[in-house]
Protein backbone atom coordinates (compact mmCIF):
# COMPACT_ATOMS: atom_id res chain seq x y z
CA UNK A 1 0.00 0.00 0.00
CA UNK A 2 1.38 3.28 -0.96
CA UNK A 3 0.62 7.20 0.41
CA UNK A 4 0.87 10.19 -1.06
CA UNK A 5 1.94 12.90 1.32
CA UNK A 6 -0.28 16.00 1.09
CA UNK A 7 1.53 19.39 1.38
CA UNK A 8 -0.06 20.02 4.92
CA UNK A 9 1.60 16.97 6.10
CA UNK A 10 5.21 17.83 4.55
CA UNK A 11 4.91 21.12 5.85
CA UNK A 12 4.29 19.77 9.66
CA UNK A 13 7.59 17.24 8.81
CA UNK A 14 9.66 19.64 7.43
CA UNK A 15 8.45 22.40 10.09
CA UNK A 16 9.43 19.69 12.81
CA UNK A 17 12.89 18.82 11.23
CA UNK A 18 14.36 22.49 10.93
CA UNK A 19 13.68 23.16 14.41
CA UNK A 20 15.08 19.87 15.84
CA UNK A 21 18.08 19.73 13.57
CA UNK A 22 20.23 21.10 16.41
CA UNK A 23 18.69 18.90 18.99
CA UNK A 24 19.01 15.60 17.11
CA UNK A 25 21.27 13.03 19.16
CA UNK A 26 24.72 11.86 18.16
CA UNK A 27 24.43 8.83 19.71
CA UNK A 28 23.45 6.63 16.66
CA UNK A 29 24.12 8.84 14.32
CA UNK A 30 25.74 7.13 11.71
CA UNK A 31 25.04 9.63 8.68
CA UNK A 32 27.48 11.57 8.09
CA UNK A 33 26.82 15.79 7.03
CA UNK A 34 26.69 17.73 10.32
CA UNK A 35 23.40 19.67 11.02
CA UNK A 36 21.64 19.36 7.62
CA UNK A 37 22.17 15.54 7.28
CA UNK A 38 20.24 15.55 10.73
CA UNK A 39 17.48 17.78 9.11
CA UNK A 40 17.28 15.52 6.50
CA UNK A 41 17.25 11.95 8.09
CA UNK A 42 14.72 13.63 10.52
CA UNK A 43 12.52 15.16 7.60
CA UNK A 44 12.55 11.64 6.29
CA UNK A 45 11.53 9.88 9.03
CA UNK A 46 8.62 12.78 9.80
CA UNK A 47 7.89 11.96 6.73
CA UNK A 48 7.27 8.17 7.35
CA UNK A 49 5.47 9.33 10.93
CA UNK A 50 2.78 11.38 8.48
CA UNK A 51 1.85 8.34 5.88
CA UNK A 52 1.24 6.35 9.06
CA UNK A 53 -0.99 9.33 10.46
CA UNK A 54 -2.94 9.78 6.52
CA UNK A 55 -3.27 5.91 7.44
CA UNK A 56 -4.97 6.19 10.44
CA UNK A 57 -6.94 8.81 9.37
CA UNK A 58 -7.81 6.75 6.07
CA UNK A 59 -9.00 3.98 8.05
CA UNK A 60 -10.86 5.83 11.45
CA UNK A 61 -8.42 4.37 13.68
CA UNK A 62 -8.39 6.19 17.23
CA UNK A 63 -4.92 7.98 17.89
CA UNK A 64 -2.75 10.61 19.32
CA UNK A 65 0.35 11.88 17.61
CA UNK A 66 3.63 13.02 20.30
CA UNK A 67 3.49 16.15 20.86
CA UNK A 68 6.87 16.55 22.28
CA UNK A 69 9.27 19.24 22.23
CA UNK A 70 11.80 19.24 19.68
CA UNK A 71 14.22 19.31 22.41
CA UNK A 72 13.37 16.09 23.37
CA UNK A 73 13.50 12.37 22.68
CA UNK A 74 9.75 11.29 22.34
CA UNK A 75 8.46 8.28 24.09
CA UNK A 76 6.49 7.05 21.01
CA UNK A 77 5.31 8.56 17.61
CA UNK A 78 1.84 7.73 18.31
CA UNK A 79 -0.73 6.43 20.52
CA UNK A 80 -3.78 4.10 19.30
CA UNK A 81 -6.16 2.27 21.19
CA UNK A 82 -7.07 -1.86 21.32
CA UNK A 83 -10.44 -2.48 21.58
CA UNK A 84 -9.88 -2.29 25.36
CA UNK A 85 -9.52 1.25 25.33
CA UNK A 86 -5.63 0.15 26.18
CA UNK A 87 -2.68 2.80 25.23
CA UNK A 88 -0.61 1.12 22.70
CA UNK A 89 2.75 2.96 21.67
CA UNK A 90 3.31 2.77 17.92
CA UNK A 91 7.18 3.78 16.69
CA UNK A 92 7.21 4.05 12.79
CA UNK A 93 10.45 3.14 11.05
CA UNK A 94 11.70 4.75 7.89
CA UNK A 95 13.33 3.43 4.97
CA UNK A 96 15.28 5.74 2.26
CA UNK A 97 17.21 2.71 0.09
CA UNK A 98 16.15 -0.22 -1.20
CA UNK A 99 18.67 -2.23 -0.28
CA UNK A 100 17.10 -1.60 3.09
CA UNK A 101 15.24 -5.15 4.11
CA UNK A 102 15.18 -4.98 7.48
CA UNK A 103 13.10 -3.36 10.58
CA UNK A 104 15.81 -2.30 13.39
CA UNK A 105 15.20 -1.39 17.06
CA UNK A 106 18.22 -1.30 19.15
CA UNK A 107 18.29 -3.50 22.06
CA UNK A 108 18.61 -0.23 24.64
CA UNK A 109 15.52 1.56 23.49
CA UNK A 110 13.22 -1.05 23.63
CA UNK A 111 13.97 -2.44 26.93
CA UNK A 112 14.15 1.63 28.35
CA UNK A 113 11.58 2.97 26.04
CA UNK A 114 9.49 -0.07 24.58
CA UNK A 115 7.03 0.53 22.13
CA UNK A 116 4.20 -1.55 21.30
CA UNK A 117 3.62 -1.84 17.47
CA UNK A 118 6.98 -1.11 15.32
CA UNK A 119 5.80 -0.04 11.54
CA UNK A 120 8.36 -0.15 8.53
CA UNK A 121 7.54 2.40 5.60
CA UNK A 122 9.35 3.31 2.76
CA UNK A 123 10.25 7.03 1.23
CA UNK A 124 10.85 6.99 -2.23
CA UNK A 125 12.58 9.77 -3.83
CA UNK A 126 9.92 11.57 -5.46
CA UNK A 127 7.50 14.66 -5.72
CA UNK A 128 5.11 15.04 -4.00
CA UNK A 129 6.39 12.21 -1.86
CA UNK A 130 5.56 7.94 -1.58
CA UNK A 131 5.63 6.04 0.97
CA UNK A 132 4.81 2.73 0.64
CA UNK A 133 3.75 1.13 4.37
CA UNK A 134 5.70 -2.67 4.38
CA UNK A 135 4.24 -3.89 7.18
CA UNK A 136 4.13 -3.78 11.22
CA UNK A 137 5.48 -5.70 13.99
CA UNK A 138 4.61 -6.37 17.65
CA UNK A 139 7.55 -6.03 20.74
CA UNK A 140 6.83 -9.69 20.56
CA UNK A 141 7.61 -10.32 17.58
CA UNK A 142 11.02 -8.96 17.70
CA UNK A 143 11.37 -10.43 21.29
CA UNK A 144 10.04 -13.72 20.03
CA UNK A 145 12.42 -13.82 17.16
CA UNK A 146 15.09 -12.99 19.67
CA UNK A 147 17.42 -12.18 16.08
CA UNK A 148 19.93 -9.50 17.62
CA UNK A 149 22.84 -7.82 14.79
CA UNK A 150 25.33 -5.02 15.22
CA UNK A 151 26.48 -3.54 12.34
CA UNK A 152 28.69 -1.33 14.13
CA UNK A 153 26.82 1.04 15.84
CA UNK A 154 25.09 -0.61 18.88
CA UNK A 155 22.86 -4.19 19.34
CA UNK A 156 19.87 -4.06 17.07
CA UNK A 157 16.54 -6.48 17.13
CA UNK A 158 16.14 -7.14 13.66
CA UNK A 159 13.04 -8.30 11.46
CA UNK A 160 12.91 -8.93 8.10
CA UNK A 161 10.51 -8.19 5.82
CA UNK A 162 9.07 -11.70 5.20
CA UNK A 163 8.42 -11.61 9.33
CA UNK A 164 6.07 -8.39 9.23
CA UNK A 165 2.11 -8.60 9.46
CA UNK A 166 0.17 -7.37 6.71
CA UNK A 167 -0.32 -2.84 7.52
CA UNK A 168 -4.51 -3.62 7.13
CA UNK A 169 -4.24 -6.62 9.81
CA UNK A 170 -3.58 -3.58 12.23
CA UNK A 171 -7.14 -2.84 12.15
CA UNK A 172 -7.85 -6.33 13.18
CA UNK A 173 -5.51 -6.64 16.05
CA UNK A 174 -6.77 -3.26 17.18
CA UNK A 175 -10.07 -4.85 17.35
CA UNK A 176 -8.57 -7.63 19.88
CA UNK A 177 -7.53 -7.29 23.69
CA UNK A 178 -3.88 -6.96 21.92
Amino acid sequence: MKIIINEILEKEALDYAVMSKSFTSNRHDFHEGGLNAKQRKMFEGKLGEKAIKQFFIDNNIRFVEDKTSHEEADDYDFLVYDLAGNELKVDVKTRTQHFHTRTLEMVEQMKKKPKDIYFSVRLYDTRPFEIELLGFAFKSDFLKINRIQNQGYLNNYVLFDNELKIVNNIIDELQKNV
